[in-house]
């Protein structure tokens, strides 16, 4: 008479439950207070600069540390380094939309004072250069990180982007209308992380679209000297 197999050992893995599912929490928390963090840091640095030339550095910092950064280490040191490297170059770049921000402001006013029918036709066209612009301004950071081009270079590129990626520009311009829209409703949540959020989204979204600009542009450049080599 054969004896029974024993069964086989249940597997206990609640803990490992518990581990994966506190691992999840504190991920969550550590991107959170990072997103806080970076935001009190743009306006840290937006301060340092005296607004006017600290502003666009504190974005291009912020960008690096949210999307190129360690999520893991502190962004204190990684902002500061990074809003002090190209600075001049930064505010270079950054010159022409704040001038376009001017611009739309004082239109604005302007259109306040109007009615009838040029009051429409001058708020259809405020509401399409507006949105042109928020679309640009989505793509400044990542592309101001990404290549090192003259001025006239970059700034041809970011003009046309909208055009490039339709899909991007919508995605961008909805990230920003939500969280506009979150700030609105619950200012805590936009004085913590009004700044940094769509930042840190609409640069994600930028980089997919960047990535395969590149790739297509490297194939190309391929295919070329491959037909030069024949």
């Amino acid at each position: 008479m054969t004896e029974p197999e024993p069964d086989e050992p249940v597997r206990d893995t609640s803990a490992e439950d518990e581990i994966g599912w506190t691992g999840g929490v504190m991920r969550v928390l550590r991107r959170a207070t990072r997103l806080v963090e970076v935001n009190v840091l743009v306006l840290l640095g937006t301060l340092a600069g005296g607004i006017v030339l600290g502003a666009w550095p504190a974005v291009r910092a912020a960008s690096a540390v949210l999307l190129d950064g360690d999520p893991a280490g502190s962004p204190w040191r990684p902002f500061w380094r990074g809003w002090r490297d190209g600075w001049r170059r930064t505010n270079l770049l950054g010159a022409p939309v704040t001038f376009a921000a001017v611009v739309l402001w004082l239109d604005a006013l302007v259109l306040a004072q109007l009615d009838g029918a040029v009051r429409a036709a001058l708020q259809v066209g405020l509401v399409l250069v507006g949105t042109w612009t928020a679309v640009v301004l989505a793509y400044w950071p990542r592309v101001v990180l990404r290549y090192d081009r003259s001025a006239l270079d970059t700034w041809r590129f970011l003009l046309l982007a909208p055009a490039l990626g339709p899909g991007t520009a919508v995605g961008a311009l909805v990230v920003l209308a939500v969280c506009g829209l979150v700030s609105y409703v619950l200012p805590l949540a936009g004085l913590l992380a009004g700044i940094s959020v769509p930042l840190w989204l609409t640069g994600w979204m930028v980089d997919e679209r960047l990535n395969r600009i590149d790739q297509t542009t490297v194939l190309a450049d391929g295919d070329t000297d491959d037909s030069a080599d024949l």
